[in-house]
């Protein structure tokens, strides 16, 4: 009886993903790096979706509620992190220019309220979601928001690190001894 259910689910998730991957929207042609940006933030997209549909055990109905929320916040969140980034690169300018301190503490300023926009937007998703999911469900998301991250991260590190490397490239042991060290 559970293979059958599995299938339908299946199919219906696939459905589902294959819908929100066509409104992702279209991939700018500006240059090969943007399209190469965008061809892996939409594979990330859909890693997570699966992911967070295996995880929270979404059925279709409940998916197709969650996945518009989801992917409307991700995308502020987007926008935010941009913005952040170049207030960061506009105050590395500034301590690297002869800037005023009011024009760094004004950097600073706009900095700090961004930050709390993007905390804000992590409150405003969960009372969205809070409305479609669980309480158990809601808790599992909040873990495997914060999971996700952390694999992406870990996964993204271990491949500019390259096979076999650590943290600090490839270990002690692998470092040549300084000359005229016994």
């Amino acid at each position: 009886m559970k293979k059958p259910q599995k299938k339908i689910r299946h199919l219906a998730l696939t459905g589902i993903l294959v819908l929100t991957l066509m409104t992702v929207g279209t991939t700018t042609l500006a240059s090969p790096r943007r399209n190469n940006h965008q061809r892996i933030m939409e594979k990330i997209e859909t890693i997570k979706m699966w992911k967070l549909m295996d995880a929270l055990n979404l059925d279709s109905q409940t998916a197709l509620k969650v996945f518009p929320i989801i992917k409307k916040m991700d995308q502020e969140r987007y926008r935010l992190r941009q913005k952040k980034r170049e207030l960061l690169r506009r105050i590395q300018i500034a301590i690297s220019g002869n800037q005023t301190k009011e024009k760094i503490d004004d950097l600073a300023s706009n900095l700090f309220d961004l930050k709390t926009k993007i905390s804000n937007l992590s409150r405003e998703e969960y009372q969205k979601l809070k409305a479609v999911l669980s309480e158990k469900q809601l808790g599992k998301f909040l873990l495997f928001q914060q999971g996700f991250r952390r694999e992406l991260i870990r996964r993204w590190l271990r491949e500019r690190r390259g096979p076999g490397r650590g943290m600090r490239g490839q270990g002690k042991a692998a470092r040549p001894l300084p000359s005229g060290t016994p």
